[in-house]
């Protein structure tokens, strides 16, 4: 028991037994008693309106220095206790916030602060010279100050896996990376990172491959064709024309690898929004399965077109038609003579499925990830033997990105791959039964 409470304790003894002798002595013990605990009660409630008041006072300039007796000073003590303890975490966490403050302000890159209702709280230097921020901006809506259609479509889906990146609405050629980390209850950090030098470094590279690519085309045209010519001279001795029929397959070679560079160079170029139109899959997949039997040649393959092709996707012809070969075609190069292809269209609720299935060697799955880059090779002396540019499997990812489409890879050492494009369920029309 403290020794407050004790103290009380014994004031309410001595009146009490104070009260009762009074009383005992007028025969009037029970009035007495009534009397003394009433005043009591009120002394009791006098002093904790003392104490209120105290408190209040203490909340809004700190515990004044009035003294309490009994419980209530250690009450009061108690609470200049926590007052103090609260002064000195309250400036231990303020220095961590301006230690990290100013650690923020030192970045390079952006960093805003919002609340769970997406109001500004704070941001850092860098933040104020991209967006010209203002103390009248906190506290409002990020995306009233960051008016972008698609900063505020992504900002508002919630859906921060990959960052998006955007022109400056402020300064022209200026390219800005954004990521948002939600943490807490629903607050959200977002990081700006100027991605105008690496942007402009890739549009470089494309540039340069797009430039170089077009220029080699007409060298090579002509080359290939004195080729063809001397080839046909009748009085070419066997030496020559087997040398002259590599130079043929080299020039090929090259003519092909040029054409999936321009190709490539194209689509990673072309930033016009893609105008869909309706693609009949059943005569394109067709055409692809009888070009693909052409090009096996001697060596038979048992190619076949299953599941519902009676379908259509909203998109660009020329586009669908080089992905779907890329991937017929190299199951036909990488599959062994007699081997199965199967070209399949299978639906789901959320996608339509296009895949491309062999029963060639198949790949190890440490290159799945890899194979969509370009000149990326499982088996480089293989593929070169067969013709690869290395840059089908690119061509069909910037394709299936411009589509909304996904790939997917599952290969199986021995048993075959299976090349799955996803299209989602938005692109897809029936064909109409009469």
């Amino acid at each position: 028991m403290s020794r407050g409470l004790k103290t009380e304790l014994r004031w309410l003894a001595f009146v009490t037994i104070t009260s009762f002798v009074i009383g005992f002595s007028f025969d009037a013990e029970f009035v007495w008693l009534s009397i003394a605990l009433f005043l009591f009660i009120i002394w009791l409630l006098y002093r904790t309106a003392q104490l209120e008041s105290w408190a209040a006072q203490a909340r809004r300039s700190g515990p004044p220095g009035d003294d309490f007796g009994g419980i209530w000073g250690e009450i009061a003590d108690d609470i200049r206790l926590l007052s103090r303890r609260y002064e000195k975490d309250k400036v231990r966490l303020q220095a961590v916030v301006t230690r990290v403050q100013e650690m923020t302000s030192a970045l390079a890159d952006a960093v805003i602060l919002v609340d769970s209702r997406a109001n500004i709280e704070w941001w850092n230097r860098s933040s104020q010279d991209l967006f010209n921020f203002q103390d009248i901006d906190r506290g409002h809506k990020l995306v009233n100050i960051i008016r972008n259609p698609r900063f505020i479509n992504y900002f508002e889906t919630q859906s921060y896996s990959s960052p998006l990146e955007l022109e400056s609405l402020r300064n022209e050629g200026q390219h800005l990376e954004f990521h948002v980390h939600p943490f807490g209850q629903g607050e959200r950090l977002i990081v700006i990172r100027d991605v105008t030098r690496v942007n402009l470094l890739e549009q470089m590279r494309k540039d340069f491959v797009s430039n170089v690519s077009h220029e080699l085309r007409t060298p090579l045209t002509v080359i290939k064709g004195y080729i063809e010519t001397l080839i046909d001279a009748p009085d070419l001795s066997k030496t020559l024309r087997n040398a002259f029929n590599q130079m043929l397959q080299q020039s090929d070679r090259m003519t092909a690898l040029v054409n999936d560079l321009i190709t490539l160079s194209r689509l990673e170029t072309d930033q016009t929004e893609l105008k869909p139109k309706p693609v009949a899959l059943s005569p394109l997949l067709e055409t692809i399965v009888s070009d693909a039997q052409a090009l096996g040649g001697k060596i038979h393959h048992q190619i076949t077109l299953s599941g519902d092709a009676g379908v259509s996707i909203l998109g660009n012809n020329q586009e669908l038609h080089s992905a779907f070969s890329n991937l017929t075609f190299n199951a036909v190069k990488y599959s062994p003579e007699g081997g199965g292809i199967d070209i399949s269209v299978t639906q789901t609720e959320e996608a339509c499925i296009v895949s491309v299935t062999d029963s060639g060697l198949g790949i190890d799955p440490k290159h799945i990830p890899r194979l969509t880059e370009r000149f990326y090779r499982v088996d480089d002396s293989r593929s070169t033997a067969l013709g690869g540019t290395g840059l089908g499997l690119a061509i069909v990812k910037h394709v299936l990105a411009r589509h909304d489409a996904e790939l997917k890879i599952t290969s199986h050492l021995g048993k075959g791959s299976s090349f799955s494009c996803y299209f989602p369920i938005e692109r897809i029309l029936r064909e109409k039964v009469a």
